[in-house]
């Protein structure tokens, strides 16, 4: 089993270490009784780690102990040979360059694809930034912002993206207010292996790539992302729906904040205590009329997704 990793990391140009140390780029261990050993390296050194397994089919004990200490994934050799290659290219790239922020609804009918529009918007002032529409059943993004109909790379197009080919479909996008659109236009969209590609090659453009998520993709995509925002009304069924939705997700640790859409009897820091987790941004509905990125307004979700990004930018560069 070693040596079908160091296969795998000799394909990527990144030598095998026998014990996580200074430069280490990604924690591996190779069976069950090896985890709890690598947690003290994986917690006090922040790194990420992955749990590899030559059962094709991956133990219940394997799953329990990894997600115990915190893993990105589990992966089976030689079977998920081209998932363990897309985890090394991922972490191995530097986790400075893209900022990729997942936005995804607590529950249905929480106002994600605009606040996602709105949030790409306000990062267009900070540089480059990339909109992907990532929920194969919805209404699509295009329509929501009412993209002009333009040539360029959809979800159909990327099955055969690498790792390397990020400028290319940067560069492939149509452009949308200057801000570039991965659509789904007529095709089904995103699965998560395509999702995963396509966030692994844009990772080190240094843009700001806005992922507005189908709550089904978040398990696999998790650990593509330097923040998942979740979009949650202020009201108590809202709340219990995105705590159950908390609880099946299983997310890496401090990744996950809450944005409150103001409609209901909660306040933002009720709804932010309630789940347990930070309050990115809370916003009231703006006029009904009003088309996310092409209509900006001073106040409302535009105002609060400026503020939250202009947050995220200072955390960036500091």
């Amino acid at each position: 089993m070693r040596e079908l990793v160091r296969d795998h990391a000799g394909a990527l140009g990144m030598e095998l270490s026998e014990s996580p140390s200074e430069g280490t780029t990604v924690c591996l261990v190779v069976d069950a009784a090896a985890l709890e050993h690598q947690e003290r390296a994986v917690r006090t050194g922040r790194l990420p780690l992955l749990v590899v397994t030559a059962s094709p089919e991956v133990p219940q004990e394997v799953w329990e102990r990894a997600l115990a200490v915190g893993a990105q994934a589990v992966v089976p050799l030689p079977a998920g040979s081209d998932g363990f290659l897309s985890h090394l290219a991922e972490f191995s790239r530097p986790r400075a360059a893209s900022r990729i922020l997942g936005v995804v609804g607590g529950c249905g009918g929480a106002g994600t694809s605009s606040f996602a529009a709105r949030l790409a918007a306000a990062a267009r002032t900070h540089g480059s930034t990339v909109l992907i529409d990532a929920d194969p059943l919805g209404g699509g993004l295009d329509l929501l912002i009412e993209a002009p109909e333009a040539a360029g790379i959809g979800w159909a197009d990327v099955s055969g993206l690498g790792p390397d080919d990020g400028e290319a479909l940067h560069d492939g996008l149509p452009a949308v207010d200057d801000v570039r659109l991965l659509a789904a236009t007529n095709h089904v969209g995103p699965a998560p292996e395509p999702l995963a590609r396509v966030l692994t090659a844009l990772r080190p453009l240094g843009s700001t790539v806005v992922v507005d998520l189908a709550d089904g993709l978040v398990p696999d995509c998790a650990e593509h992302l330097d923040q998942l925002l979740l979009v949650v009304p202020a009201s108590d069924h809202a709340v219990r729906a995105t705590a159950r939705r908390l609880r099946s997700w299983q997310l890496p640790d401090a990744i996950a904040q809450v944005v409150v859409r103001r409609r209901g009897p909660l306040t933002p820091a009720e709804v932010s205590q309630d789940l347990g987790l930070p309050l990115a941004a809370s916003f009231r509905d703006g006029p009904a009329a009003a088309v996310p990125l092409l209509d900006v307004r001073r106040r409302g979700a535009d105002r609060s997704a400026r503020r939250l990004m202009a947050h995220l930018h200072q955390e960036q560069a500091a």
